[in-house]
């Protein structure tokens, strides 16, 4: 049998182990909830999901004058739009608005008898996507997914 504690000893275990289980709750109360300052996890996913605009410039370029067709998404859900026979290099600006759920940034251009035919996507001035493909009628894409609350 082991030997038994003192009184001194024995308050002095309990008095350390009742410190560390309360450090211990404390320290798991916070990580659920957030420090000082910081947004609870509901506050997260609700500030995640709210709509945000972003603008997007897509941009076709080729050494020949012209694409037989370009086609791009205007509001980043399903609205495409299209335009024949555009003049090179082309650009377009939208504003597209992502949330509660993402949206989706996309080109797509044909080259026509160009030897290649290139695109990119930039969103809130940055580039995303850009994408080069060669040969004579060939056809590129470039496409990026926007989340929502990501400004």
């Amino acid at each position: 049998m082991p030997p038994a504690l003192d009184g001194h000893r024995a308050r002095w275990f309990l008095w350390s182990l009742g410190v560390l289980l309360l450090a211990t709750a404390g320290g798991a109360v916070l990580a659920a909830v957030g420090g000082p300052g910081e947004p609870s996890p509901e506050e997260r996913a609700r500030q995640a999901l709210q709509p945000t605009r972003h603008t997007v410039v897509y941009q076709v370029t080729s050494p020949d004058s012209t694409s037989a067709l370009i086609t791009y998404r205007a509001n980043g859900i399903n609205n495409d739009k299209s335009v024949d026979n555009a003049k090179l290099p082309w650009k377009e600006e939208v504003t597209i608005t992502a949330g509660p759920g993402a949206a989706v940034a996309q080109v797509m251009a044909a080259g026509g008898k160009a030897g290649s035919v290139s695109c990119s996507i930039r969103i809130d001035g940055r580039v995303v996507d850009k994408r080069t493909a060669k040969g004579q009628f060939t056809d590129v894409s470039c496409s990026s997914v926007v989340q929502p609350g990501a400004e």
